[in-house]
């Protein structure tokens, strides 16, 4: 007898008795799980991340601002208004426009229409060195305007109120570009670099009329003790056009460059040593752009992003595809009518680049993204992730609670410390902690890797009829979810019963469930979105070239004890049932930190595929290996 071994402890091709399958090559499909330093496991779930913006309206940007103090603040946009973290209150604070736009319209907001025209931020302070973070969007409305004075839609926020960057009422150093190039309306991206503000992909208004220099870069002039960095008809500003009739998407900082990414190349802009001529572009040996603007992620000193014939990276000296395991996913996956929709982010805590996107097959009301497609750079594995996200963030601001406030006042689930989901000692404690965070299409912002089941919300009443009304706090549930109740009193039938929501609003959710036979309800509970992990392993029989068939004794997993355990199907041959399913979980009465679990197979098949799952892992399910004991059974038929 063999073992298959498919181990996070060794990988590759072993030729001592044992076979050993490359972790990262060993599964055919991987949802809601992942990879990590040769660990097979589950993801964590997310949680809100503070209050509901009060507009409710789609999350567009989220943006840390570094102060002159060093401190840091979370900035997120919506499609109306920006709001600041408020480390004390623990709640989102809505950012008032300055009394020159109120005066003339105090109903003014961001107006921005389409779900893709996302916003571009970045921090720049001013000639003094005070606060500021100036941030534009394609999408964006121009302030009102004052008479006989420019205004634009690039904005800058100076810790008190929003104002118009090249109107001069607002920002006194403004000076607009020559009149060749035209007055400043709005840009794709923008970015402080070289010590100047720079605006990718700029519209302006030229005498001949409005113009949007898709290959362009409008750069103002060195920050200075004068104000040049807010100018952009001074000596050593300007726009730059790269030599291409290719459309450029986003420009990103990497190092002592910025990349320029268009639809089908890669542009390099280098810093000169020439203060009138900053700038110098430089093509870099591509095999095709991207499609998406800002699914440009830098991170690792890369940029990776997505086409909608694939998807690339660069360092700045070439530019290759890194997909060549899911070659055809964005072209048949990815709605290629929403391509813009695809926004990228990077999860630090498990090194994984993620891209949130709108599946061919999405059956959302709202068009926005229903899944999220996951690349692990060091283990260089693909996984997708049920997530219904507009854009990724990062922080390390948030709550940070008093022992005394780690009860069950503020979250059920906090009132028994042997039930909670959560790390125990990890509750409340996450100041100066990086945080990976996402906003969503309703306004609402979550904190990604937490102990819970998704959109985890409180319960304030649940009905007794043939179809359960929950009452709950706002929240974004969608039809077809699936939700577990938990800590539930009077009405505890309902408690870890699992259901599936037939219709909802922000407050309520329909379920599936009959609680007319049920006790009424008192009090308390909550209810989330379960998890459904599964992964499935590719056909498995490594006598198959030899015409011989594979002999299945048993099966052993590897399996951390503090995690949750799983369902296994076991497949012969690529059938559509599986001959044996059983429950694999550690047992509770070890010290150790992992254990095997056998489970018997006996059976002798053209080849095997295992298919582990699970519906709810809020919970981490860790599995480090798996061993096959097999051994050549028959000749194949011809």
């Amino acid at each position: 007898m063999e073992i298959i071994e498919i181990t996070g402890f060794r990988t590759g091709l072993d030729e001592s008795g044992v076979n050993f399958l490359d972790p990262k090559d060993a599964f055919d499909t991987m949802q809601n799980a992942f990879i990590y330093r040769q660990v097979l496991q589950s993801r964590k779930g997310f949680v809100r991340f503070a209050n509901r913006l009060d507009d409710e309206t789609r999350v567009m940007g989220i943006f840390e601002n570094i102060l002159p103090s060093q401190e840091r603040e979370l900035l997120v946009i919506s499609k109306e208004f920006l709001y600041r973290y408020n480390t004390t209150t623990d709640e989102f604070d809505q950012i008032p426009f300055n009394a020159r736009i109120l005066a003339l319209d105090p109903s003014f907001n961001f107006g921005i229409v389409g779900n893709e025209e996302y916003v571009s931020g970045t921090t720049y302070l001013t000639k003094t060195g005070a606060q500021r973070f100036v941030f534009t969007g394609m999408g964006m409305q121009v302030a009102p305007l004052t008479g006989g004075q420019d205004n634009s839609a690039v904005y800058f926020y100076d810790g008190t109120s929003v104002g118009d960057f090249f109107c001069a009422l607002d920002n006194p150093d403004t000076q607009e570009p020559a009149a060749s190039i035209g007055d400043v309306v709005r840009a794709v991206a923008v970015l402080f670099f070289g010590e100047r503000l720079n605006l990718f992909v700029p519209t302006c208004v030229p005498s001949s009329g409005q113009v949007t220099y898709n290959q362009g870069v409008l750069f103002s002039g060195i920050r200075d003790s004068g104000g040049n960095g807010d100018k952009f008809n001074v000596p050593g500003s300007g726009l730059i056009q790269f030599d291409t009739p290719d459309l450029m998407k986003m420009a990103k900082i990497l190092g002592d460059v910025i990349i320029a990414e268009f639809e089908n190349s890669n542009w390099a802009l280098e810093k000169t040593r020439d203060a009138f001529n900053p700038y110098f572009p430089r093509k870099i040996p591509s095999v095709l752009g991207i499609d998406a603007p800002f699914s440009a992620v830098q991170w690792n000193y890369e940029i990776k992003g997505l086409g909608k014939t694939g998807a690339t990276t660069t360092d700045g000296r070439q530019a290759l595809r890194f997909d060549n395991k899911i070659p055809f996913f964005t072209q048949d996956t990815i709605d290629a009518e929403q391509f813009d929709l695809t926004y990228g982010g990077f999860d630090r805590i498990n090194g994984q680049f993620l891209w949130a996107y709108r599946n061919t097959l999405s059956n959302l009301a709202d068009i926005t993204q229903n899944e999220t497609l996951v690349y692990n750079y060091e283990e260089k594995t693909w996984s997708i992730y049920d997530w219904r996200f507009s854009c990724f963030g990062q922080t390390i601001q948030g709550i940070s609670l008093a022992w005394d406030d780690i009860d069950e006042a503020n979250n059920p689930a906090w009132a028994r410390w042997d039930e909670t989901e959560e790390v125990w000692n990890k509750i409340g404690q996450t100041t100066a902690e990086y945080k990976t965070l996402a906003g969503d299409n309703y306004g609402f912002v979550y904190e990604i890797n937490q102990d819970f089941d998704d959109y985890f919300v409180n319960i304030s009443a649940i009905t007794q009829a043939p179809n359960a009304i929950v009452t709950i706090d706002p929240s974004a549930f969608q039809i077809g979810d699936r939700v577990r109740f938990s800590n539930v009193s009077g009405m505890t039938q309902i408690n870890e019963l699992i259901g599936t929501v037939l219709a909802a609003t922000d407050t309520t959710i329909t379920m599936d469930i009959n609680t007319t036979n049920f006790s009424a309800y008192v009090s308390g509970g909550s209810v989330s979105k379960t998890i459904a992990f599964q992964i499935k392993t590719i056909p498995i029989n490594p006598w198959r070239e030899a015409g011989r068939m594979i002999i299945v004794s048993h099966v052993e997993f590897l399996l951390a004890t503090h995690g949750e355990g799983f369902f296994v199907d076991i497949f012969m041959d690529e059938e559509d049932t599986p001959f044996k399913t059983a429950f694999v979980a550690s047992p509770s009465n070890t010290t150790k930190k992992r254990v095997w679990v056998e489970v018997e197979v006996n059976q002798e098949a053209d080849f095997i595929s295992l298919v582990l799952r699970n519906e709810s892992v809020g919970n981490q399910m860790k599995l480090t290996s798996i061993r096959i004991h097999c051994e050549a059974g028959l000749e194949t038929n011809p």
